[in-house]
């Protein structure tokens, strides 16, 4: 050391006592702003007093979305621990109702189209885990999780495609509102995410969630069968249910500078319940039962994004 101080070459940083060396930031942190332009259905199978009679079906489809969103992530830098949500919602645009009713519940079978507008929906989701690997440059993590989403279908105008006579013949204008159904959704998640370098700065981020554990509350009001004189219902039908589902989403982002990156992303959520309408004290003049409902939900679609990275 004191031959190389003498002829004027640097100390190694270890030896040299004036230098000192920044502490590594305990945590980590990144945010991200994205678009999501998604496409959507949601459906229904209202069955008897038992699952044995299908009395209808109504099936939402084509819905377009636009949402905006935000993500945040925290990892600890020495326990390899992390946090990360995101929340965002947005407007979900086109789309068409189709309503069935079958028999023997009536006779002949009905179809009748609507078309869907003044619709939104809102989503968020947080997971807490921790790397089951971890190189020089990538990672798979596992995490355990909560994730929301809650839906407003709305359905105008009826115009009858079947042979039955007797509903929407005539049929009803599409500026007149026909049925509102709201839906929340909380399921439990299960996941693993792996991020991976590829060629020069490009990065790709893959995650696969399972949910175990579905629980879906909902609202159905036929408007036109609410309030009036020859109306059939008090109000909302209270829907609800169990179920599973799953998610899916993939991340290709090009990392600009050490902490800024941009990227490009597709995501699927599918979830599914089995439960009730809740009939009782909603029809007018009736003692009405529950009757066994299913349903399903599906939102798929394209994100762009921008992040920032903190601590670095």
């Amino acid at each position: 050391m004191w031959l190389l101080a003498q002829v004027g070459l640097p100390l190694p940083a270890a030896a040299n006592p004036f230098l000192i060396e920044a502490e590594p930031p305990a945590y980590t942190s990144s945010f991200t702003l994205r678009y999501w332009y998604g496409m959507g259905s949601a459906s229904k199978d209202l069955y008897g007093l038992t699952r044995d009679t299908l009395n209808s079906r109504l099936t939402y489809d084509g819905m377009r979305s636009h949402s905006a969103e935000i993500f945040a992530r925290v990892d600890a830098t020495e326990s390899s621990f992390f946090w990360k949500a995101y929340v965002g919602g947005g407007l979900l645009t086109n789309g068409t109702l189709q309503d069935e009713d079958f028999p023997p519940g009536i006779s002949p079978y009905s179809s009748t189209d609507s078309t869907l507008q003044n619709q939104g929906m809102a989503y968020a989701s947080a997971d807490f885990g921790g790397a089951i690997l971890r190189g020089a440059d990538f990672r798979l993590d596992g995490f355990v999780g909560y994730h929301y989403l809650n839906e407003h279908m709305k359905a105008f105008g009826c115009q009858q495609t079947a042979s039955n006579t007797s509903v929407c013949t005539p049929a009803i204008a599409d500026s007149v509102a026909v049925i509102s159904q709201e839906n929340t959704w909380h399921a439990l998640r299960l996941g693993l995410n792996a991020d991976l370098p590829l060629v020069d700065r490009f990065r790709l981020n893959l995650e696969a969630v399972w949910l175990p554990y579905v629980w879906f509350n909902g609202a159905d009001s036929h408007l036109l069968r609410i309030g009036s004189s020859t109306g059939d219902f008090t109000g909302a039908i209270p829907e609800d249910g169990h179920g599973t589902g799953y998610q899916f989403e993939v991340v290709l982002s090009y990392r600009i500078d050490d902490q800024i990156d941009i990227g490009i992303g597709g995501r699927y959520w599918h979830m599914e319940s089995s439960g009730y309408a809740h009939f009782e004290d909603h029809v007018v003049n009736t003692a009405a039962s529950p009757q066994p409902l299913d349903w399903k939900s599906d939102h798929y679609g394209v994100f762009v994004q921008g992040s920032y990275k903190f601590g670095l």
